[in-house]
């Protein structure tokens, strides 16, 4: 792909696993027309939300072969615990898998077993038909290995942060600043020393382990304060909040027209 400047640009999960910093949307609402918006509008990578987000996996499928046909990269957020559809999604294709409320090196090596082919891990292996291995015309072996990304979202895990982020396979730590300033006692005080501590010991540590650092613009950690500390798995708005944004800005001066003479 070319940038503005007539420069090849690399794919953005290239660029995410050197560590540069990739922007990507959550996806809510599961419509593959949604997706392609994105992907032309330049983010570099989608979130297919199946947390709180409507779950439509045929539609979530259909989203990703969208992305595939691009330089973005798909990743999908799965329910809390939900390590069944770990290898479901996998299987669907995803590049990346987030894991929310990983708390302790139990729920990071329970992440990684589902998302590793036995008998190392727990994930079948009659998925030799799966679209991520075009439907068996690609060798186990020829295959990218999925990002895994553990979501740091309450006390629990900032206090086990260290063994977290050493337990192999895991890539990456995405934290999740609204529940964390909520399991921390201190609901959206991002100012807090209890919040302050607890987000800079998961930087700590995923810089220390050489991991992908995450998160999402929120007061008093924009998005250079982000990258400074070396974040580059950079969350940046989902599609509901864009599309509600996008109609209360053209609504005020639709009406203010309608009543010129």
């Amino acid at each position: 792909m070319k940038t503005s400047e007539g420069r090849t640009r690399r794919p953005a999960l290239e660029r995410l696993r050197s560590r540069e910093p990739v922007f990507g949307v959550v996806q809510i609402i599961p419509a593959p027309t949604l997706t392609e918006l994105a992907i032309w509008s330049g983010y570099d990578f989608v979130i297919l939300d199946c947390q709180y987000g409507v779950i439509d996996e045929a539609a979530q499928l259909a989203s990703l072969q969208v992305i595939a046909r691009s330089d973005a990269f798909a990743a999908v957020r799965v329910r809390p615990g939900d390590i069944g559809s770990v290898s479901r999604y996998l299987d669907f294709g995803a590049d990346a898998i987030l894991l929310p409320d990983v708390h302790t090196p139990k729920d990071a090596a329970a992440f990684v077993a589902a998302a590793t082919h036995g008998p190392q891990g727990t994930r079948s292996s009659t998925g030799s038909g799966a679209r991520a291995a075009r439907y068996g015309l690609v060798a186990r072996s020829e295959q990218v290995r999925p990002l895994l990304l553990a979501m740091i979202e309450g006390a629990q895990a900032v206090k086990n942060i260290a063994a977290i982020a050493a337990t192999p396979g895991i890539d990456g730590l995405i934290i999740g600043p609204h529940d964390l300033s909520a399991d921390l006692g201190c609901v959206g005080e991002f100012s807090s020393a209890a919040y302050l501590a607890a987000f800079n010991a998961v930087e700590l540590e995923a810089t220390r382990a050489g991991l992908i650092l995450g998160s999402g613009a929120h007061p008093g950690f924009g998005v250079e304060r982000l990258i400074e500390a070396g974040h580059c798995f950079i969350q940046t708005t989902s599609d509901v909040l864009a599309l509600r944004e996008g109609y209360r800005a053209r609504l005020p001066s639709s009406r203010d027209n309608s009543s010129r003479p």
